[in-house]
């Protein structure tokens, strides 16, 4: 690969070679290394400095100073156990020239997986001294650290999810992180500045601030930070009582739920689904289904759209948590999703102002005119069926696989709101519940059609409150972009 400079004003003319590291495709587990030249055009010597943003990747030496107009030689080693699919990482480079930013080095190829990989074991081993100048934090108040990281990095987002919430069942009190991107060099700035600041060099990356204790590397956060959180809660002993009671969670993440809850609510009645209810109401009638078969049916109707909407959901959500471990794929999902968000609510709003002109088939969110078709030709032939089971599942599979191309409307943006979650369980936890969400107006109308209220007097009242329909799913595009933007 040619080599290139790599511009980053008032950096020094550096030249790397290979311009970047494309090692292709490997097997899971395998350590391949790879001769990094660094070439000084400068007038004068400059120190080159490679930091690994993760404990992946290793580099020897970590530092050079390069004479002007000579060469230097770094021989890098990435280890791709912990990785699958197409991989980003990067090193951190830096130089000693007053002002210059710092900038990454990339590395990108794709990891074939031959076999699942184990969680990392962290170790509980705390320090034998406890760090000085640690915070005094108040009895019951959170714990505060800062940790600074790539959110590419698998063994951070596992740290983060894995170890963090480890600690504190332990530690019986919850931990605050501040989470700062690498990527963005203000946030190294400030790193650096507090480590210049206390007489200390960056040596390692991801970094973990506790007070004024710095913790740097995947090896000595796992070895001291029980220690550092231990010293930091004055070693109070935590009676077992406390420590079986979960630590509260911030409002900002139980307020997270309601957007989710309002969603499935309002999709449930969304005017793409509810019509095509009321046409199988309608439908059941004509085929002379009793009450008790209505109820049957519903019953197993929404199981199924249930089913569907949330094995559709999951296959997404995790292809989509996939694309995100990649923090460029991450920041461009989160500005996509924000924009999306504001124009199905500005669109929502003008299919109100239609519906209130009287306008009701010139909506721009509805179902396409094929699809209804469609449907309403699968309930006409599934109503008849005298296989009840098994044709009111299928009919919800079908319902469910056609109406997502007007409930997609919803559901994928909450999709994109959730993988901005940042606990996995977290996010299908709040998958299950949007769907449940989702089905309760279907067993609402059920339940209401058993106790002997028709489809007629149903469909009046819902065509009396379409408009304020519409004007609550604006309102729940809107707060799904406001979370996603705070969150």
């Amino acid at each position: 690969m040619a080599p290139s400079l790599v511009h980053a004003a008032p950096a020094p003319r550096l030249v790397f070679s290979p311009a970047e590291w494309k090692f292709g495709m490997i097997a899971q587990g395998t350590v391949i290394e790879q001769e990094l030249t660094v070439t000084n055009l400068e007038q004068v010597a400059v120190t080159v400095t490679l930091l690994p943003t993760c404990s992946c990747n290793q580099v020897v030496p970590g530092s050079r100073r390069i004479p002007a107009g000579a060469r230097a030689d770094f021989l890098m080693r990435y280890d791709s156990i912990d990785d699958r699919g197409i991989t980003t990482k990067s090193f951190l480079v830096t130089t000693d020239v007053p002002g210059a930013p710092p900038f990454h080095y990339w590395i990108q190829g794709t990891v074939r997986e031959v076999s699942p990989s184990s969680a990392r074991a962290w170790s509980r081993t705390a320090p034998d001294s406890a760090p000085a100048a640690l915070p005094a934090i108040s009895p019951g108040a959170p714990l505060s650290v800062t940790y600074y990281y790539n959110p590419g990095c698998r063994s951070c987002e596992e740290f983060l999810s894995v170890e963090i919430p480890r600690l504190e069942k332990s530690l019986g009190r919850r931990i605050k992180v501040n989470r700062r991107n690498l990527l963005d060099n203000a946030m190294y700035e400030e790193l650096s500045a507090f480590a210049s600041a206390h007489g200390l060099a960056l040596t390692a990356i991801p970094v973990l601030r506790a007070g004024d204790t710095l913790l740097q590397g995947d090896s000595m956060i796992r070895e001291k930070l029980s220690g550092v959180l231990t010293a930091m809660a004055g070693r109070r002993a935590v009676p077992a009582a406390e420590t079986s009671t979960p630590a509260a969670l911030p409002v900002a993440e139980r307020l997270a739920v309601l957007p989710v809850i309002a969603a499935g609510l309002i999709d449930g009645v969304n005017p793409c689904a509810f019509t095509t209810l009321i046409f199988l109401l309608a439908s059941l009638a004509l085929a002379g289904r009793g009450r008790r078969e209505v109820l049957v049916i519903g019953a197993l109707f929404s199981f199924a759209v249930f089913l569907s909407y949330f094995l559709i959901g999951l296959g997404l959500f995790t292809a989509l948590r996939a694309a995100t471990a990649v923090s460029l794929v991450s920041v461009l999902l989160r500005w996509a999703l924000v924009a999306v968000l504001f124009v199905f609510a500005g669109l929502s709003v003008y299919d109100y102002t239609l519906i209130r002109a009287g306008r009701p088939t010139e909506m721009l969110l509805q179902l396409p005119l094929s699809f209804k078709k469609r449907i309403h030709v699968s309930i006409r032939t599934r109503v008849r069926i005298a296989a009840l089971a098994g044709s009111s599942l299928v009919l919800g599979f079908l319902v469910s696989v056609f109406e997502f191309a007007c409930t997609g409307q919803v559901y994928l943006p909450l999709l994109g709101y959730l993988v901005r979650m940042h606990r996995r369980f977290d996010g299908i936890g709040l998958l299950a519940l949007y769907n449940l969400c989702f089905i309760l107006p279907l067993l609402v109308v059920f339940g209401a059609s058993y106790l002997g209220v028709s489809s007629g007097r149903i469909t009046t009242a819902f065509q009396a409150h379409v408009g304020k329909v519409k004007l609550g799913l604006a309102v729940v595009f809107v707060g799904l972009a406001v979370f996603t933007l705070v969150g």
